[in-house]
Parts: structure tokens; C-alpha cells; sequence
């Protein structure tokens, strides 16, 4: 263990990392660190209670919001999103199916398409970023717009995608996403520092988001509030929770945890994706990521290995 940790903190200061790594075995913890500021400019330091913006790691809350809907039988994996949105969808085949959405291969347009060259620093909508708080509110960006293939027909990782299931959560239970994700993930979990907020009232202690430049931050090239493609704040301790009790099985049904922990595509070589989290192997185990870096280091918010006894890999 000592070995490791040298090794992680020579790596943190190789790569002038910023944030908080953490190894626990079990209800124990290992080994907690933070590195870096949360405030560059007036040198304010990350800790292990700090708050930090998890881009697209929030695809995971946003798959277990649409697992509490079904395991309440609300919908199902193979509900068409023309069930719910209607027929007469333009941006994406009506037939396309929520298990499509959550393993990005439904082919909708996406109104933030990662596949496209384009600098991501300096991106805009035709939405001002100051009106989009919630998933609906995005929904004026795909209107007269196509799709990008047929379902199933390929994986092409989608913030679109994961918009409309946002959208399908607040059509199904008549409440902003934001507050149903508190109540049917955040609380469960115990994640009590958690939560979509507006850059103009973050909570204290919460890390700044920078430009690669990391001397600028980027409030002014992001949307205003995270919706259910990224921008959730969470803490270390929180996804540690978040991982016990998913693997207790009380924010989804132990089934549907197995359903959702299988991959159903591959990403590249060595990379699956499940529902909303993607899954690697390690010693013949599943390990599971909530956020990577295409073709680098594998970045993870959380990341944790399915237990044995409960819940058997479902590889061959």
C-alpha cells in the first residue's frame, strides 16, 4: 500500500493534478488525499470534503432515475420513445427504445455532438447557457433536426441521448429531474453534499470548473445548472456512498442492478458500456467507471468491483 501511494502522489504532481483520490476496501478507507485548489485564484485548496462538477459522470444518475421508473413499472428498457415524446419526432426514430438511450446507440441528434471537431472551450447553442437549468429546456434544440442513424445501429456516445431521457423522467413524474434525482438517487445514497447547482449559488466549499488553460473558469461556456447529460456536483465521500448502496440493491432492484452493470456495447478495445456507466475488465472481474477519457488515462469519479457472492459477472 505505502508503494501505491507514492506512486499516486508522485503521479498527482507529475500531472499537476486537482481533486481527491480515495481507495476503499469494504466500510474502510484505505487511503484519502486531496491535491490542487478548488480556487486557483485565491489559492483556496481542495479537501476531502470538497465539492466537485462531474461532467458526464452524471449519465449514472440519470440511468438509476430511469431505473426507479422502472422498477415502479412506469416504463420498460424497451419502451419506444415515441410512447412518451410522440410519433412525430424529426431529431430520432420514434421506435428507438430507452435501453437505446442509455447505451448511446438511439442515433438522435445530439445538440453537443462529441464525434464532431469542434472546440469545446468555446461552444454555444442557440439557447442562451443562462435559460438551460432543466432537460426540457433543451428540447427547442432538436426540433427540425435529424437523426444521426438508425437505432442500434452503432455506438456514438450522446449528451443528446441522455437530454431525452431527462426529459422522459420529467414527463413520467411531473417534476423537474433535478428534484427527482435528489429524491430517488441522492437520498437513498446518503449523498447528502449532492445536488445540480447554478454556478450563482454554489454551496461553499465547491471546486471551480477551469479551462484547459486552467486559468480561466468555465461558467461562461456551460449551461447555468446541470441537466441529466452532466454537470451534477458531487464529493468523494458521497460517490463512496452512492457504491454501497447501489450494491445493496435500495435505489434499484438487485435485477435491474445486474440488468444495468452488463455490457450491451462495445466502445473500443478493452472499453464495454452498460446502462449509463461503462465497465472494464480487471482480473476477471467487471470493474465499473462512471466517466473515462477516450483513448487515456481512465478517469473515475467512482469506480468500484461487483460483489462476488451477490451479483455474478456475466461474462463467459
Amino acid at each position: 500500500m505505502d508503494g501505491l501511494i507514492k506512486t499516486i502522489r508522485k503521479t498527482a504532481i507529475k500531472e499537476s493534478f486537482s481533486g481527491v483520490v480515495a481507495i476503499y476496501q469494504g466500510d474502510k478507507a484505505l487511503y484519502r488525499e486531496a491535491f490542487g485548489f478548488a480556487d486557483i485564484a485565491n489559492k483556496r485548496k481542495n479537501n476531502l470534503r470538497t465539492i466537485f462538477a462531474i461532467a458526464s459522470g452524471t449519465k449514472f444518475f440519470t440511468a438509476l432515475g430511469i431505473g426507479t421508473l422502472i422498477d415502479k413499472g412506469k416504463l420498460s428498457l424497451d419502451t419506444a420513445v415515441g410512447e412518451i415524446l410522440g410519433q412525430d419526432l424529426t431529431f430520432i426514430n420514434p421506435q428507438a427504445t430507452i435501453a437505446h438511450l442509455l447505451t448511446h446507440t438511439s442515433g438522435t441528434f445530439d445538440y453537443y455532438d462529441e464525434d464532431l471537431d469542434f472546440d469545446t472551450e468555446n461552444y454555444f447553442v442557440a439557447i442562451p447557457w443562462s435559460r438551460l437549468e432543466t432537460p426540457s429546456d433543451y428540447l427547442p434544440l432538436f426540433y427540425g433536426q435529424k437523426p444521426k442513424y438508425s437505432p442500434g445501429g452503432r455506438f456514438s456516445y450522446s449528451n443528446g441521448g441522455f437530454i431525452l431521457a431527462g426529459i422522459i423522467i420529467e414527463r413520467i413524474t411531473g417534476k423537474l429531474y433535478r428534484d427527482y434525482i435528489r429524491e430517488r438517487v441522492f437520498l437513498p445514497a446518503n449523498m447528502t453534499d449532492s445536488g445540480y447547482f447554478a454556478f450563482n449559488e454554489l454551496p461553499p466549499n465547491t471546486a471551480w470548473g477551469y479551462k484547459k488553460s486552467r486559468d480561466e473558469t468555465n461558467i461562461y461556456t456551460l449551461p447555468v445548472r446541470g441537466a441529466s447529460d452532466g454537470g451534477a456536483y458531487t464529493t468523494i465521500g458521497d460517490l463512496y456512498n452512492l457504491w454501497r448502496v447501489l450494491f445493496k440493491y435500495e435505489i434499484i432492484s438487485l435485477n435491474l442492478t445486474r440488468e444495468f452493470l452488463t455490457p450491451k456495447v462495445q466502445v473500443e478495445s478493452g472499453l464495454e458500456y452498460g446502462y449509463g456507466i461503462y465497465i472494464t475488465e480487471y482480473q476477471g472481474r467487471d470493474m465499473f467507471s462512471l466517466l473515462v477519457v477516450m483513448r487515456g488515462l481512465v478517469l473515475t469519479p467512482g469506480i468500484s468491483r461487483i460483489p462476488e457472492s451477490n451479483l455474478q459477472s456475466s461474462r463467459t
